[in-house]
């Protein structure tokens, strides 16, 4: 049975770029999990589970994403 990891923010120390993603899945697709800002390229990146609050709105995010 496949168990989603939790919501996480990614932040790039370097730019101050972040995303929050709350996969579906455990199979995580392109745009679910981030080893390099995809802005400057800086990597590591700082990494963080995210907040209720953050979780909801990356998934609203994702979700109009999808519609458009």
């Amino acid at each position: 049975m496949p168990i989603p990891p939790p919501p996480t923010t990614y932040t790039c120390p370097a730019c101050h770029w972040s995303k929050t993603v709350a996969p579906r899945s455990d199979a995580l697709m392109p745009g679910e999990f981030f080893s390099a800002c995809p802005n400057c390229r800086h990597a590591p990146l700082d990494r963080k589970t995210a907040s209720l609050a953050q979780a909801t709105l990356g998934g609203l995010a994702d979700a109009f994403k999808r519609l458009w």
